[in-house]
């Protein structure tokens, strides 16, 4: 037997053979991909979603919220005025329904004979027409204000027209009522007219 009868091929063993039919098999992944990438689809989902929409997405909603409050507001808004302008009409009304009673006794007066009746009959009918009146307005809270001399003077009861000297009373206080005043639920509609003592 020839010496290169016996050597073996130096560049590939049986077990050489044998591993590199093994590496053939393994698959190794790509480096450059991550972890959950998909290669087809050339992204992962978080890359995919596009952060602009999401934005003009929420902007949007807030639009329409926006847009609903400011509806509701001037829904509001004019259910109120509404509101107050029935609740006016309704004072009014309640005003003109006690006025009338008072028309009508004024009509009843103007209607009597002036040759038969006297004047004390004259004066019995102004007393109950301005009774009538005065229970009117009592009803809406009105209040007549009547003052006695000695009083104290007060700015926002009283107006004084004129000062007189008084030896009985102090000075600034009332000697005299004028004229009476009117309140409405404790608020002056006409201070009472008064003179007072120097």
């Amino acid at each position: 037997m020839n010496d290169e009868e016996n050597k073996t091929e130096p560049n590939e063993t049986p077990q050489e053979w044998e591993l590199n039919e093994a590496d053939e098999a393994l698959e190794f992944p790509d480096i450059g991909q991550t972890e959950g990438e998909d290669p087809e689809d050339g992204g992962t989902p978080a890359e995919d979603a596009d952060p602009l929409a999401a934005l003009q997405a929420e902007r949007d909603e807030l639009d329409d919220k926006l847009k609903r409050m400011v509806a509701d507001y001037q829904n509001f808004a004019r259910r109120a005025a509404q509101n107050v302008v029935a609740a006016q009409q309704q004072q009014l009304l309640e005003v003109a329904k006690q006025l009338v009673p008072v028309l009508d006794h004024f009509d009843n007066a103007l209607g009597v004979d002036a040759e038969t009746t006297s004047a004390e009959d004259l004066l019995k009918g102004v007393n109950i027409v301005r009774d009538e009146l005065m229970r009117s307005l009592t009803s809406f809270g009105v209040q007549r204000l009547d003052v006695q001399a000695g009083e104290a003077f007060d700015p926002n009861l009283h107006e004084a027209l004129m000062r007189q000297p008084d030896t009985d009373i102090e000075p600034d206080h009332i000697t005299a009522q004028l004229q009476p005043g009117y309140l409405l639920n404790d608020v002056t509609i006409r201070p009472a007219k008064v003179s007072i003592a120097e």
